[in-house]
């Protein structure tokens, strides 16, 4: 069996798809089935919570579903849109492409969850709380999905570079840009999450201490984030620089 080097961008496009769409699917299925759960368990403690706890957990799921709709975009571009790279290096850029999201979705995922469920358990023991947590949590949320919109980019970025060269180090240089800015958010996306689960369980706990546990939570994960800013600035320099 020969394979042309447009077999190899076909099958680099579906396996980069597959990849995107898989490990965003599991980090965000996790983390809504875990607020999912413990919203459960919060209604069947405090019956009379059930509306707020109900509400407190579609909101926190929505947002935890953001990551998984980045790889799901990613996966459609790589599947259905005609894209510039040609040869080896666009193969390499597709893949590139699905390490990028599929990494950097899964960490978001699972820590958006955990500040979900623990918001849901929080305003089940506290209904008089659940304007405070429920703030406190799509902060929190919004943050942790940030190492995710950084791995978007580099997505996008990699879909969409025309390179049409056999270099071979071109080639592992974007599978590497990929591959850094993946694990590289994987690890703040969910680091985010627990400072948010944290911030979420404090401010139920003290509630007249809210301003300050919010900026003690912002100040955690923007150093938590830091870490993915700097894998996204290593991407770009693979990418564009050397």
């Amino acid at each position: 069996m020969t394979i042309t080097t447009e077999t190899a961008v076909t099958v680099s496009a579906y396996i980069g798809a597959a990849f995107s769409m898989g490990m965003g699917a599991i980090g965000a299925g996790i983390g809504i089935g875990t607020g999912g759960g413990e919203a459960a368990r919060a209604a069947a403690r405090q019956p009379s919570g059930y509306s707020n706890v109900f509400k407190t957990m579609l909101i926190g799921q929505a947002v935890t579903e953001t990551a998984a709709i980045f790889s799901l975009m990613v996966a459609i571009l790589l599947l259905f849109v005609g894209l510039p790279g040609e040869g080896p290096a666009g193969a390499a850029a597709r893949l590139g492409a699905g390490f990028a999201m599929g990494f950097g979705a899964f960490g978001s995922g699972i820590g958006a969850g955990l500040a979900n469920a623990t918001a849901c358990r929080a305003v089940g023991r506290r209904p008089d709380t659940s304007g405070d947590v429920t703030t406190v949590m799509l902060v929190g949320q919004s943050v942790a999905q940030s190492s995710a919109i950084f791995a978007l980019i580099i997505a996008l970025l990699l879909a969409f570079e025309p390179s049409r060269t056999t270099d071979v180090a071109v080639v592992l240089k974007l599978i590497g840009a990929g591959l850094c800015m993946g694990f590289g958010a994987l690890g703040p996306g969910y680091g985010s999450g627990v400072a948010a689960m944290y911030g979420v369980y404090g401010t139920a706990c003290n509630v007249r201490r809210k301003q300050a546990i919010l900026r003690t939570m912002l100040l955690g994960q923007a150093v938590s984030q830091s870490t993915a800013t700097y894998s996204l600035c290593i991407s770009l320099v693979l990418m564009f620089a050397i």
